[in-house]
């Protein structure tokens, strides 16, 4: 006994011996600095040794464990970072007393700064990952389509305005988590027209929950748009201007308003772009309209203008403590200007020349409106149920006008006034969506460790199309053979899902789900209907307080949208016509995925089965045996096994990087060809950014992709990639910011495939295709100002008051 009150005496004496250190911060006027954060560190190599924040009078105590020469670092929201000289602190001195702390005032005012936490620029959530895309200099004065070609796994081909997501096409677009439903072509359209300025962040869902819909075998794009909570009235505006073979401009306002009980939100954006491309075709092609086997060289150049406006409002608001109510619309409305020149050179033996040129001039208009409804109620604590309802209303109306001259090499007319070699001809298509939307979904928390989701959804879409060539003969419009079609479709889609999350442990849960879904889609000649269940099932393991290791199965479909079953035909050029293909069958996917995360690190393993992948394009036969039919087919199957990871890496505090690589084995066969083929390959695409962040509140941005080749369908497509730049000058003071944009420096932007190059098509094409657009000649510039309004400092100086003791309470002193 005597021993032990001898050892807590020396342990006693030994506690209080310890270093002290203590002080006080204050401002240069003399002021106390309350919750200003204490840090203490080795001298030799920075590592951090312990922490404490200052009390509501400036006072701090700290102590150190053991002797050693220590840095201490003192830091403050609105105050420069003070570092006190490396001091030495041994057994016979045990104490020191730093006095008064001084902190200088930053350049950027106390009353000037606004709290933001510092996300990463990649993010992993169920199903997939999040870009948070403000996190990125180039993003101000982008398209979100603009945006989408910079993310990890997505690929444009501006060809045939097409998206894919990890080497896969399938994939759908939402907006707010509302799909789009639209041909995948007019929703490439939308985006493009669309600012990123009002634009949160992007979900590249490749596995997403049971709530979420089931179409899309390749995933989902959710684009995320702002809702700022922040109290009382503000908002922000951005302005844009650039040029590269012509003018760009944009502008976009957003504005807010919160009180206790309503928040209100409005967003409006305007996009000029006059913009460039040129297509080069090579090879040869059996075409029946000429006479047979011919070398093909063709040259075209298109400069379109788009016009977009784009306007969101909503509001929610509480009408009791337990009941929300809310209601927002979005309407785009859109115009375009086609201008095109082509010409074309047909050659059927050394003596037999025939030679086209056109002119190509046509206008389009069309809106996009699509409206909410909501109610929301909290039955109890951990229970609640949600209603919504939604419209949706889109047209689009197109005319083009050709006027074209083909003759053989004696200056002779081929062709006559009733077929595609007419010279004066126009193209006419019109097409109206409407879709009515109602869902509900109820979700029950029984305990801290079990939740259950569930809902149900019924969706009824009524699309038209009509479309023709016509040719002018003796001052008349008649319709040209086998070119004109009108299609009415109807489709019905119920669907049901539940959802059960269990925590099984205190480092386990367990995620298991379905959906089923039944759809009903007629149109003249086709009556189908789908009754499928769609399983969803996640387990999740913490392996540390860093580490986190998910394994997911989930089921999914595509099927084919209206245009892809209309048998519509549109203009391409003499002997050429676009069409559908009423007999396309649905996507089924199978997905089987495993996620791994450490710290920001991300990495996946994905293997998913694809049967009868729909791939757009092709070349087939159809009802006329003069003309070559460019059409969507279905694939056999398709294989991949895709890994995905994720580095972050920070340099220093200046200097930041991300890169992100996709990329994995692929497998598929083709059955709809003259001669079947499979095709085994390994393809990868690679994302990166580095940020630098420079004196005088300057930030640079270099930034780029490049995708390796791949097939698609018979055809192969080389590599691309791009190098993009920006800069950033913060003006501080509330004067906003300044942003440079460079978009394909190296002007790398071209598109090079080869129809043909795995087996022959119907018409035994051999055709090397070249697509350079407005980038690959001239690099696009634009210059964007951004400025956000209506912070108060008594509002911003309440937030960093939060904060610091957000921090304090962190630390635990």
């Amino acid at each position: 006994m005597k021993n032990f009150v001898i050892l807590l005496f020396i342990l006693f004496t030994l506690q209080h011996a310890s270093a002290q250190l203590s002080g006080k911060v204050t401002s240069a006027d003399g002021n106390p600095i309350p919750f200003a954060v204490v840090n203490l560190i080795h001298s030799t190599d920075s590592s951090f040794v312990r922490s404490t924040v200052a009390n509501e009078h400036g006072l701090f105590q700290l102590e150190a464990t053991t002797p050693g020469v220590y840095l201490l670092k003192v830091s403050s929201i609105g105050f420069n970072n003070q570092t006190y000289p490396a001091f030495t602190l041994t057994t016979s001195n045990q104490s020191k007393n730093f006095g008064t702390i001084i902190l200088q005032p930053a350049a950027r005012q106390l009353s000037d700064v606004v709290i933001r936490a510092n996300k990463p620029l990649v993010s992993q959530q169920s199903g997939g990952l999040v870009v948070n895309v403000q996190n990125s200099v180039l993003t101000k004065g982008s398209s979100v389509l603009e945006v989408l070609e910079r993310s990890p796994g997505v690929i444009l081909d501006p060809r045939n305005n097409s998206l894919s997501l990890n080497g896969k096409s399938g994939v759908m677009v939402m907006l707010d988590g509302k799909l789009i439903r639209l041909p995948m072509q007019e929703v490439v359209s939308l985006l493009n027209g669309m600012s990123a300025d009002n634009i949160a962040n992007i979900e590249l869902l490749n596995t997403p929950p049971a709530k979420y819909d089931a179409d899309g075998s390749a995933g989902l794009i959710n684009i995320v748009t702002k809702k700022n909570k922040k109290p009382g009235t503000n908002g922000s505006y951005t302005l844009t201007g650039g040029y590269g073979k012509g003018e760009k401009a944009s502008a976009a306002f957003s504005l807010n308003h919160t009180s206790d009980k309503t928040n209100w939100y409005g967003n409006y954006a305007y996009t000029h772009d006059r913009t460039y491309g040129q297509l080069l075709a090579t090879g040869t092609e059996d075409v029946g309209a000429i006479g047979g086997p011919v070398t093909v060289h063709y040259f075209g150049v298109s400069k379109p203008i788009t016009n977009q406006q784009q306007l969101s409002t909503g509001f929610d608001t509480r009408l009791t403590p337990t009941l929300t109510f809310g209601s927002s619309i979005d309407y785009t409305y859109n115009t375009n200007e086609q201008n095109h020149n082509n010409r074309g050179f047909y050659q059927l033996r050394p003596d037999s020349v025939l030679l086209f040129n056109s002119g190509i001039k046509g206008t389009g208009k069309g809106h996009d409106l699509a409206a909410n409804i909501f109610a929301e109620k909290e039955i109890s604590k951990g229970e609640n149920i949600r209603a919504d309802a939604d419209y949706i209303d889109y047209a689009d109306n197109d005319l083009t006008n050709v006027q074209s001259t083909f003759v053989d090499n004696h200056g002779n007319p081929a062709g006559g006034n009733d077929s595609l070699y007419a010279p004066m001809q126009r193209d006419r298509y019109v097409s109206t969506v409407h879709s009515g939307i109602f869902q509900t979904d109820y979700s029950k928390s029984f305990s801290q460790n079990i939740k259950l989701e569930t809902g149900i959804k019924g969706t009824y879409t009524r699309s038209s199309g009509t479309s023709g060539i016509e040719n002018l003969k003796q001052g008349q419009w008649v319709s040209s053979l086998n070119t004109s079609s009108s299609l009415i479709t109807k489709e019905t889609i119920g669907a049901a899902y539940a959802s059960l999350s269990a925590q099984l442990d205190t480092v386990t849960s367990l995620v298991a789900g379905a959906r089923y879904e039944y759809s009903v889609n007629r149109a003249t000649g086709i009556n189908r209907q789908l009754g499928k269940l769609f399983p969803n099932i996640s387990i999740d393991r913490k392996l540390s307080s860093t580490e986190d290791l998910q394994l997911s199965y989930t089921e999914r479909i595509s099927r084919p949208s209206f245009s892809d079953l209309a048998s519509y035909i549109t203009y391409n050029d003499p002997v050429s016509v676009f069409t559908g293909n009423p007999y396309l069958l649905p996507t089924i996917t199978r997905n089987l995925k495993l996620n791994y995360s450490n710290h920001d690190y991300l990495f996946s393993l994905l293997y998913s089965r694809d049967d009868n992948p729909i791939v757009q394009g092709q070349v087939v036969t159809g009802p006329s045996k003069q003309l070559v039919y460019i059409a969507p087919e279905n694939v056999s199957y398709q294989n991949n096994l895709t890994l995905q990871a994720n580095i972050p890496i920070k340099v220093n505090d200046w200097w930041q990087m991300n890169y992100n690589l996709t990329g994995g084995w692929r497998q598929f066969k083709i059955d709809y060809t003259l001669v079947p083929v499979a095709k085994s390959y390994l393809g990868y695409s690679l994302n990166f950014s580095e940020t630098f962040q420079l004196p005088r509140r300057f930030t640079l941005e270099l930034s780029g992709y490049y995708n390796s080749f791949s097939y698609y369908g018979v055809s192969k497509v080389d590599g691309q990639g791009m190098l993009n730049a920006g800069l950033k000058k913060d003006l501080g003071d509330h004067k906003g910011s300044l942003q440079l944009s460079i978009t394909d420096m190296l002007r790398s932007g071209s598109y090079h495939s080869y129809i043909g190059a795995l087996t022959r098509d119907a018409f035994n094409s051999k055709i090397y295709i070249n697509y350079q657009p407005e980038t690959a000649m001239i690099p696009v510039i634009k210059l964007s100002y951004f400025r956000p309004f209506g912070s108060t400092p008594s509002q911003t100086r309440k937030r960093n008051e939060n904060s610091a003791k957000d921090a304090q309470d962190r630390i635990g002193n």
